[in-house]
């Protein structure tokens, strides 16, 4: 590729000076986290703002879902059945997101990318959801936003950056559900110079397995200073990623406190 994607992490309330700083930092993608809740849809302007001043700063924005409290919601109602749960997350999950995403289509403010965590359908408490019912709720939430917004590219985030078997059994699974098409494979890691290799195997084998451009998201690193490795060896893994898959990383805002992206 001939530039890599540099997104960067940040929170909701970031003004468009920030988002300006950021940019000259060597940034060209703004990450921002929406808590998805039922009606949220209703309260968007924030998020409508959000996304203008990213656009307008010719940015692109990735919105990841947090899709934790609407599922929360829905626990509170029907308790530890799995099946009302799922249906009724399906639904909820469908709702607000196409309506959210609708409102910000209208409003010229539509992600460039929509990311799902895929471990936390393990972590919601009461519950253990089989695959195929994970699936359908992944599924609900891809389908409202392609709905809504098209040309938005799906991100599914993994925390199995350097387990390359954990990482495909996944992904195949999902493709055997009925999982729907994404376009980007997100690996949670940190830096650490005794992982670097499995990671770069592990993106090679799923860039070629599915397809799909990867990212390496290092918005967990605290700082630089305590890792034996720098952001110039992530970008050399990314780069030899085959077939040109390799996108680019995630970083957190605090990391770019301290560090520049560009020469």
């Amino acid at each position: 590729m001939s530039e890599l994607c540099r997104m960067v992490e940040v929170s909701s309330g970031l003004t468009r000076d920030g988002i300006n700083v950021l940019k000259t930092k060597g940034v060209n993608t703004i990450l921002s986290s929406i808590e998805m809740s039922d009606g949220i849809y209703d309260r968007a302007d924030a998020w409508v703002t959000a996304g203008s001043n990213v656009h307008s700063l010719g940015l692109k924005w990735c919105v990841n879902l947090d899709l934790s409290t609407l599922y929360q919601g829905v626990i509170a109602e029907v308790g530890s059945d799995n099946r009302m749960f799922v249906r009724k997350a399906e639904r909820a999950g469908f709702e607000n997101v196409h309506k959210l995403f609708t409102v910000l289509a209208g409003a010229d403010a539509a992600p460039d990318y929509v990311q799902i965590e895929i471990e936390m359908y393990n972590k919601l408490p009461g519950l253990s959801l089989s695959f195929e019912e994970q699936t359908r709720m992944i599924n609900a939430c891809i389908n409202a936003a392609k709905a809504a917004c098209p040309d938005s590219r799906v991100i599914l985030a993994t925390e199995e950056s350097t387990d390359n078997e954990k990482a495909k059994k996944w992904y195949n699974r999902f493709q055997v559900s009925g999982g729907k098409a994404f376009d980007i494979i997100s690996l949670k890691y940190t830096m650490n110079a005794e992982t670097l290799y499995d990671l770069s195997c592990n993106m090679s084998d799923l860039s070629r397995r599915f397809g799909a451009d990867i990212l390496v998201d290092v918005s967990g690193q605290e700082d630089l200073s305590s890792a034996d490795i720098c952001l110039e060896d992530i970008d050399s893994a990314i780069t030899i990623v085959p077939l040109e898959k390799g996108l680019g990383t995630v970083y957190s805002d605090r990391i770019l406190m301290k560090a520049n992206l560009v020469a």
